[in-house]
């Protein structure tokens, strides 16, 4: 009676398990959009320079920067942070150099994203991913652009995929708001080049 008193709460215990990560993986999927479309203007600006940013998006390592100096009271963490983002020369000047990008997505909206990434080109393809109010902006392969693919895009695999690499992405972002030394705040950025950029 023991035995199969055991065997059941393990067996719960399992179940239990199985369905709390499936309703995560939900949840997180839910909290994720992915946009695909084609950049169709590019301007440059000093990310530091909140009104010529206007209403546009702010992604990238320096969005996440950003968020991690609203949380904190140190200038010095916030310029260490924007420092690991742009490398020293670019750090030590007034201006921190980005881009803002216009794009013009497949379901026919425009929308315009802020980033410190510079290698992005009018007429890319590129997803713009949204995710807990965090932004980011990646070149995707032409491909998804073409209108012979909109139903791949659709397919539940692709948009899977594409939102586990966007959770993924927001996950780095969210480490280097986290951090809480130099060290972390350069593994975090190095995170974010290698998982949000193209």
């Amino acid at each position: 009676m023991n035995q199969s008193i055991r065997n059941f709460a393990v067996l719960s215990t399992v179940i239990f398990a199985i369905s709390s990560t499936s309703a995560l993986a939900q949840r997180a999927g839910q909290s994720v959009t992915v946009r695909t479309g084609i950049v169709t203007g590019m301007q440059t600006v000093d990310l530091n320079d909140s009104s010529a940013l206007g209403g546009a998006l702010v992604g990238g390592a320096f969005g996440a920067a950003l968020t991690r100096s609203s949380k904190s009271s140190s200038r010095r963490d916030r310029n260490a942070a924007i420092g690991a983002v742009l490398g020293g020369a670019a750090a030590a000047s007034s201006r921190t150099p980005g881009r803002i990008y216009t794009v013009q997505t497949n379901e026919g909206t425009s929308i315009q994203i802020a980033t410190e990434q510079t290698e992005i080109r009018i007429d890319d393809c590129v997803f713009v991913e949204e995710s807990r109010g965090a932004a980011n902006v990646r070149r995707a392969p032409a491909t998804a652009c073409e209108p012979a693919s909109v139903s791949a895009m659709q397919d539940s695999d692709i948009v899977a995929e594409l939102a586990e690499e966007a959770a993924e992405c927001a996950a780095a972002k969210q480490a280097l708001v986290d951090a809480d030394s130099e060290d972390g705040i350069d593994l975090a950025v190095r995170k974010i080049k290698l998982l949000c950029y193209d």
